[in-house]
């Protein structure tokens, strides 16, 4: 697990923790069930005091992507995602043995067996892609992302609007992220139509960010508040006050076209790039997705194998 820590950032050090390791476990470099450092050998790794640690690992922990037991230390939680077959040798009569054994285990017969699945394949085709994700904020971004892939419409809710819309699960293909998984535990929600999949975790943003000589000035640009707020706490953390960053939306043109003038580095989320390109008279040095090529081809092969 990689952490850096700026002591000189205005980013507490706890919330550093937070949004490194939480991401880390959104973007699958952590593992589902893997064993984090203890409180007291990460806090003496890194120079910091053993509360610290705790909280941080307290408030990942809360929010369900921690598990933590007296004596056995802190791992990601089992629930996040959960991949006990090997995929690279299973194949399909493997899978079917292996649940038909579990099933008999249980006591199910045949003909139970038989009526299930004639049931659950007998549903109704899927009529949209629903992404699932709690910061409203964050839906324009998301639909930008995805709708020119697909056909069908792409949808956005939050998980709560989804509790009161469980109507809308028959006939979905719902996609979420490793953060947002938990929420959706108790939901009646069919697994062949459930897309869980890591966000980018920004490594050649980072990169561009970590090569520039101090004093920079590094213009980060997103319709959404809480990602510019993800993204200002991600650079401070990597150079500190080494270099200066300045957050916008595309709305506000007119001190956009102004920073665009001074800026080193500048840095947009799809749905700002036009924006960013017209007022620059050229391309951003970075165009962030939350969505990789290879989550747009898991959903799309989803589609096609089962909706």
């Amino acid at each position: 697990m990689k952490i850096v820590i700026s002591r000189e950032s205005p980013v507490p050090i706890r919330d550093q923790l937070i949004e490194q390791i939480g991401l880390q476990i959104a973007a699958g470099l952590l593992h589902s069930e893997e064993k984090l450092p203890s409180i007291r050998a990460l806090a003496q790794r890194l120079g910091i005091h053993y509360n610290t640690v705790s909280s941080a690992y307290s408030q990942l922990a809360d929010v369900g992507l921690l598990d933590i037991r007296q004596g056995s230390g802190a791992k990601v939680a089992s629930k996040v995602r959960k991949r006990e077959i090997d995929l690279e040798v299973a194949n399909l009569d493997n899978l079917l043995r292996d649940f038909l054994a579990a099933a008999a285990e249980h006591g199910f017969d045949r003909k139970e067996l038989k009526v299930r699945i004639n049931k659950v394949l007998a549903v109704k085709p899927v009529v949209r892609v629903l992404v699932v994700d709690r910061n409203p904020d964050f839906h324009k971004l998301l639909t930008a992302e995805l709708q020119p892939h697909f056909a069908i419409p792409v949808e956005t809710v939050t998980a709560e609007e989804l509790k009161d819309k469980e109507l809308l699960i028959q006939d979905s293909l719902i996609v979420t992220s490793l953060y947002h998984l938990v929420s959706l535990q108790r939901l009646d929600i069919d697994p062949t139509r459930l897309v869980v999949c890591h966000v980018d975790p920004a490594r050649s943003e980072m990169e561009l960010v970590g090569g520039l000589r101090s004093g920079s000035l590094v213009l980060l640009v997103s319709v959404s508040p809480t990602l510019l707020k993800m993204a200002t706490n991600m650079v401070a953390a990597l150079r500190g006050e080494e270099i200066a960053v300045r957050a916008l939306t595309p709305e506000d043109e007119r001190e956009l076209g102004y920073t665009l003038q001074f800026a080193d580095a500048v840095i947009c989320d799809q749905p700002s790039c036009e924006t960013v390109s017209k007022l620059r008279c050229n391309a951003p040095d970075r165009v962030f997705s939350l969505y990789s090529q290879s989550t747009i081809a898991l959903v799309a092969d989803r589609l096609t194998k089962w909706g």
